[in-house]
């Protein structure tokens, strides 16, 4: 059988604008600081900033502060005994983050 007609291809595209999540990446009002709000399981999990202990997830946890970044790339570690540790690098840029992190057990034993 011999097709005659023109091929018609249909495509889509993502937009490029991307959508906030209520509760999640607002925008804040007055001077804008890079801060990350840190969402965890366990929620003691302990935090650091470049390899300086900050404290625990709780105490960024958005209520009423996030992790104050600064400026410039910056690696955030989130480590607790008897789980795997989770990184991340991030370069601050005067905005405030969500994350939500669920480190995984590693069976008990330490890392």
């Amino acid at each position: 059988m011999r097709w005659g007609g023109p091929l018609v291809v249909l495509a889509a595209c993502a937009t490029s604008t991307p959508e906030l999540v209520p509760g999640l990446n607002q925008p804040t009002p007055g001077k804008r600081r890079a801060e990350l709000v840190l969402k965890c399981q366990p929620v003691d999990a302990e935090v650091l900033l470049d390899g300086v202990p900050q404290g625990t997830c709780e105490d960024f946890g958005g209520q009423p502060k996030g992790l104050p970044l600064g400026r410039g790339s910056r690696r955030v570690e989130v480590r607790r005994s008897g789980y795997q540790s989770w990184e991340s690098w991030m370069v601050a840029d005067g905005t405030r983050m969500t994350m939500v992190v669920t480190l995984l057990s590693n069976g008990g034993s330490t890392p």
